[in-house]
C-alpha cells in the first residue's frame, strides 16, 4: 500500500491493483480577490460569500437589512488555490482526472500556470486530465471565478438584444447557465454567487473504467425486464470481463478486447414477480441494488451501482371530451397527485447542505404527498435528496433549469448538451423519477404577458425567439434527454395552459394565480380547475420566532422599513391584507397579531384550493401548490418558513391530502 499526502486532501491509501479511486480535494483551500495580495483559508465546497463572511468582511446577509451591503461581492473577480502532493502512487497511474462536480459559474483552471480549461455552466461536471501535467511533488492549483455579471454582459452583446429579464435588475440571467433565482425572484433578493459549490476530487484508474450506467424496465405480467447498458471508456485489458449482479442474480460475460473500449456494453436480465416500487399512499417503495463490475486480471477495477425501484410511470395527455388530460400512470393505475413545487433551502448553496433537502422530504412525506415539482429557477437536487424521495416515495416532477428565455445560440446548446448528459445521466437511475420539463412557464409567458412591447422584442427578433424556443425546447432538450434516458415522460413547458380564459381549464396542467395576482377571492379556486394544477398559492409571513432570529428588534414592527424590503413581490403585502379584513374581519396592530392572520387566510386559500382539486377527479388529477419551503426568512407562498417552522397551512394541507 502506498500513502498519499496533498495539501488539500486528508491521506489516502492506493491499493497496488489498478482500480478506480476518487480522492477528495476539500482542504487547504485559500482564496483572495482578484487583484490583491492577502491570501485567507477558504472551505471547499463553498462560494465566496460565505468566505468572507467566515473572515468577517462581509456582514451576514441574513441578518437585519444587510443584504444590500453584499451586492458589490458580484462585480469581482476571485481566485481559489491550493497546493496538491503528487508522489509515484499517483504519477504511476494511466488516468489522473481532476473532477468539479460544481463550478459556480465562470471558471479559468489552472495547473501549474498552465490552462487547464474554462466552465461556464453551474449546473455540469467539469473534468480535465492532468497525468502529463503533474510534477513529481508540489503541484499548484488555482481557480479564477470571473464576475458572473460581467460574463453575462459580455454574452448579451454577442447574442444581439436583450432577452426578457422580469426578476433581475442587470439583464444578464438569460445568457448565462446559472441557478436564476440568485439574481432575484419574488421570494428572494438577489444573491449572485461564485466558487467551488461542489465537491472536487482527484480521479485514478487504469486502462478503462465505467463511465455510467443506466437501466430500462419492460414490464409484463409477472415479471420485469431490465435492459443494462454501461458507458466505457478507455482501452480493454485482456480477458476482461462485465459482471452484472441484480439481487441474487448474476450475470458475467467477456468483453471483446478493443481500442479504444467498446463506447457501451448491454446485458438483459429478467426477473419474475418482481416487487414494484409505489408512491407514497399506494404500497411500499420496494428497491433493488444494481451493480456493474468491470473485471480485469486482479479483480474489479471499476464499478457502478444504483439501487433502482422497479416500477412503469407514463403520461396520459390523451385528447378526451373535455381536452387534454395530464394524468400520471403508475404500475398501470391513474394516480392523483398530491404536494408541492420547491425552491432550493438557501441563496448560498453549501450551507444547505444534504441535511437540508432530505428533511423537506421527511416534510412532504409527513404530509402525505406523493409528488414534488422541482421548480426550473433553482438547481438540480443532490442525490441525497432523490434517495430520500426514493425511501419516501414522492415521484420527482424535474424541470429542467431554464425559468427565462434563453440566449440559446449553438455555442449555448452545446454547454446545455453536456449539463443534459450530466444531470440525465445521475438522476434517471431514481425510481422517483417521474418527469423531465423543459422550463417554467416562458411558452405561456411569452404569449400572453407582453413581453415583446416591453422589451421591445419585434419583427425578425420576434420570429428568432419564437423559432429559436421551439427548436431548443421541442427539439433540442427531448432528443438530448432521450439519449440518456428514452422512457421517463417529457414535456415542454409548464403550465401548458394560462390562467384567465376557459380553454386553460381543459388542457393540460395550469398554474392558476388569479387569486394572488387578481385579486380573486379564495372561492374562485372552486371556479378555476385545470386538468392538472402544477401551480397555485396564497402569501403569509414566517413565524415570528424566525423573524425574531434574523431582525434586530427595533426593526419589527407593521410597516418598518426592513419588513418592507423583505417582500419582494410587486403587488407588496396588500393581498394578505386585504384577505385578512374580508375574511377575518379584524385589522391587526402588532406584527405579531398580522403574522398570525397571514397565516390563517393562507390556510384559508390552500384548504379551499385543495378541496376544489380533489372533489373535481378525474377532470383534475394533481395538484401541487406553490410552494413548500423557503430559502430566505421573508413573506412567501411557503408552509415551511427558512428556519424549518410549519406554518397553519402546513397541517392544513396535511389533513387535505390524508384523505383518499
Amino acid at each position: 500500500m502506498k500513502w498519499i499526502w496533498t495539501y488539500a486532501t486528508s491521506i489516502f491509501l492506493i491499493p497496488g491493483h489498478a482500480q478506480e479511486m476518487e480522492l477528495a480535494l476539500q482542504d487547504g483551500w485559500r482564496f483572495r480577490e482578484v487583484g490583491t495580495s492577502e491570501w485567507r483559508a477558504a472551505e471547499v465546497p463553498g462560494v465566496v460569500h460565505t468566505d468572507l463572511m467566515r473572515h468577517g468582511l462581509i456582514a451576514d446577509p441574513y441578518h437585519g437589512n444587510a443584504i444590500d451591503s453584499v451586492q458589490w461581492v458580484e462585480e469581482r473577480d476571485w481566485e481559489y488555490a491550493c497546493t496538491l502532493f503528487a508522489d509515484s502512487s499517483i504519477l504511476q497511474r494511466e488516468h489522473v482526472e481532476l473532477v468539479f462536480r460544481g463550478l459556480d459559474t465562470f471558471a479559468e483552471v489552472r495547473l501549474n500556470d498552465s490552462l487547464l480549461g474554462q466552465a461556464d455552466n453551474m449546473f455540469r461536471t467539469w473534468t480535465w486530465p492532468i497525468e502529463r501535467r503533474l510534477r513529481p511533488g508540489e503541484n499548484r492549483l488555482t481557480v479564477i471565478f470571473r464576475s458572473v455579471t460581467k460574463q453575462g454582459a459580455e454574452r448579451r452583446a454577442a447574442f444581439g438584444f436583450q432577452l426578457p429579464h422580469d426578476s433581475d435588475p442587470s439583464g444578464v440571467s438569460p445568457y448565462v447557465r446559472k441557478a436564476a433565482y440568485q439574481f432575484g425572484w419574488d421570494f428572494c433578493p438577489r444573491m449572485v454567487t461564485s466558487g467551488i459549490w461542489q465537491d472536487v476530487v482527484l480521479r485514478v484508474w487504469d486502462e478503462a473504467r465505467i463511465e455510467a450506467i443506466s437501466v430500462v424496465q419492460d414490464h409484463s405480467e409477472g415479471s420485469v425486464f431490465l435492459n443494462i447498458r454501461s458507458d466505457l471508456v478507455g482501452c480493454l485489458p485482456r480477458d476482461a470481463r462485465i459482471r452484472i449482479v441484480v439481487g441474487d442474480q448474476v450475470y458475467e460475460e467477456r468483453v471483446p478486447t478493443a481500442d479504444p473500449c467498446p463506447a457501451e456494453w448491454v446485458a438483459g436480465i429478467r426477473l419474475q414477480g418482481p416487487e414494484l416500487w409505489w408512491p407514497n399512499g399506494q404500497g411500499e417503495q420496494h428497491t433493488i441494488l444494481v451493480r456493474v463490475e468491470l473485471i480485469g486480471d486482479h479483480g474489479a477495477i471499476s464499478r457502478k451501482e444504483a439501487r433502482i425501484g422497479l416500477r412503469s410511470i407514463q403520461l396520459d395527455q390523451r385528447e378526451d371530451s373535455v381536452g387534454q388530460a395530464f394524468t400520471f400512470v403508475v404500475n398501470g393505475e391513474p394516480t392523483f397527485m398530491k404536494g408541492c413545487n420547491l425552491v432550493p433551502p438557501h441563496l448560498l448553496l453549501p450551507l444547505a447542505g444534504d441535511s437540508a433537502w432530505v428533511a423537506l422530504v421527511r416534510e412532504m412525506r409527513r404530509a402525505h404527498m406523493n409528488m414534488v415539482r422541482i421548480w426550473a429557477g433553482g438547481v438540480y437536487p443532490p442525490e441525497a435528496f432523490f434517495d430520500a424521495c426514493d425511501m419516501a416515495g414522492i415521484l420527482v416532477w424535474q424541470d429542467l433549469m431554464f425559468a427565462s428565455i434563453p440566449g440559446a445560440d449553438s455555442a449555448f446548446t452545446s454547454n446545455v448538451r453536456g449539463e443534459i448528459k450530466d444531470q440525465v445521466r445521475r438522476i434517471a437511475l431514481h425510481p422517483s423519477l417521474a418527469l423531465w420539463c423543459g422550463n417554467n412557464e416562458l411558452h405561456v409567458a411569452w404569449r400572453n404577458w407582453g413581453w415583446q412591447d416591453r422589451y421591445g422584442i419585434h419583427g425578425t427578433d420576434s420570429t428568432r425567439i419564437e423559432k429559436m424556443m421551439t427548436d431548443f425546447f421541442e427539439g433540442e432538450l427531448p432528443k438530448c434527454i432521450a439519449g440518456y434516458d428514452a422512457r421517463t415522460p417529457y414535456t415542454p413547458t409548464s403550465a401548458l395552459s394560462n390562467w384567465g380564459n376557459e380553454r386553460g381549464l381543459r388542457y393540460g396542467d395550469l398554474h392558476y394565480w388569479g387569486v394572488w395576482h387578481a385579486d380573486s377571492t379564495f372561492v374562485s379556486f372552486t371556479n378555476n380547475v385545470g386538468r392538472f394544477m402544477s401551480e397555485y398559492g396564497f402569501q403569509s409571513y414566517p413565524d415570528s420566532i424566525t423573524l425574531a432570529e434574523h431582525f434586530h428588534p427595533e426593526e419589527l414592527y407593521p410597516g418598518s422599513p426592513t419588513l418592507a424590503g423583505m417582500q419582494r413581490s410587486y403587488r407588496t403585502d396588500r393581498p394578505i391584507r386585504d384577505a385578512i379584513q374580508r375574511e377575518l374581519g379584524i385589522s391587526p396592530n402588532t406584527l405579531g397579531e398580522f403574522v398570525q392572520a397571514s397565516q390563517v387566510v393562507q390556510a384559508r386559500a390552500y384548504e379551499a384550493a385543495i378541496l376544489a382539486h380533489r372533489n373535481a377527479r378525474p377532470h383534475c388529477m394533481g395538484t401541487l401548490l406553490w410552494q413548500l419551503n423557503d430559502c430566505w426568512p421573508g413573506p412567501s407562498w411557503s408552509i415551511i418558513d427558512f428556519e424549518g417552522r410549519r406554518k397553519r397551512a402546513y397541517h392544513v394541507v396535511q389533513k387535505g391530502f390524508e384523505a383518499d
